[in-house]
């Protein structure tokens, strides 16, 4: 949905009174860009709610911009309530297993995006460097969608570690590198890269190291296949382990299965160099 910039500007104007409280007549032209910004932000805020919302629109089902801007800011509002609601529901059993990226990204800076975020004249600020790599592709993202989206990733993350015992992923965190804590690294795909690589040699997932035998199965399981039959059957493997172990949780399913193509070409990578130990808890 597109509006031309002449039915935007009586918006803009209206937020910018708002935000000087109408003791000025002018704002900088950074302001302007900022709330002509906001405007646009609440308006693809509304697109995304367009389905659930026809019976909102004008009387004679085209909406103008007034309608869809005040939609679209109600969508922001609550966006930020259901955030801040998964947010407290992850936080009292939120495990970082020693990653200081982790803690200080969920733990420190969540809490202070809530207190500081402006829906009104900036929304599209998510304020947050969110330094903290979930798998899911963040770049394009902004404001309460960028820090809703990453509430929901580490949510999921969480689900996933709740079902591993902790000796477990502090061993294949600790082979990956003694100095995990302090890596700006993603934990989750760390230890599912070792899920993977356990079933894909047929061993148990457990803390004791591969045999020769089991390696050897490894070895052959990634040569006898192309990157993308791996990425597939791992993809598969992903399906099997969420069907028995996390209820089937689709969700889940494919936000692990994110950064498969990419476990793929290392998998190839290492057993062409004989370097499985660098990805895997060997």
């Amino acid at each position: 949905m597109s509006f031309e910039t002449q039915e935007l500007v009586p918006i803009v104007a209206e937020l910018a009174d708002k935000y000087t409280g109408k003791e000025s007549t002018s704002i900088t032209y950074e302001k302007a860009r900022q709330l002509m910004g906001a405007v646009l932000y609440c308006i693809h805020e509304y697109e995304a709610y367009l389905g659930e919302r026809q019976e909102l629109l004008s009387p004679d089902g085209i909406p103008d911009a007034w309608t869809v801007y005040g939609l679209g800011y109600e969508a922001v509002l609550r966006k930020v309530k259901a955030a801040q609601i998964l947010y407290n529901n992850i936080i009292p059993g939120f495990k970082y297993y020693g990653n200081r990226c982790y803690y200080d990204t969920f733990v420190k800076g969540i809490p202070s995006f809530f207190l500081y975020y402006d829906p009104r004249f900036h929304p599209q600020n998510h304020i947050l460097t969110l330094d903290y790599p979930v798998l899911y592709p963040m770049e394009s993202l902004l404001g309460i969608h960028a820090v809703s989206t990453f509430i929901k990733c580490v949510g999921l993350e969480q689900v996933f570690f709740e079902k591993l015992p902790d000796e477990y992923v502090l061993h294949v965190l600790r082979a990956y590198s003694p100095d995990h804590e302090e890596l700006f690294i993603n934990l989750s795909g760390i230890v599912l890269r070792n899920v993977l690589g356990c079933r894909m040699a047929g061993k148990g997932i457990h803390t004791q190291g591969y045999t020769t035998g089991e390696l050897e199965q490894l070895t052959d399981y990634v040569n006898q296949n192309t990157m993308a039959s791996l990425e597939r059957k791992m993809g598969e493997l992903v399906d099997e382990l969420v069907g028995s172990g996390y209820d089937g949780q689709k969700e889940l399913g494919d936000y692990l299965k994110a950064d498969l193509r990419n476990y793929s070409f290392e998998l190839k990578n290492a057993e062409k160099n004989r370097c499985f130990d660098s990805i895997l808890a060997i």
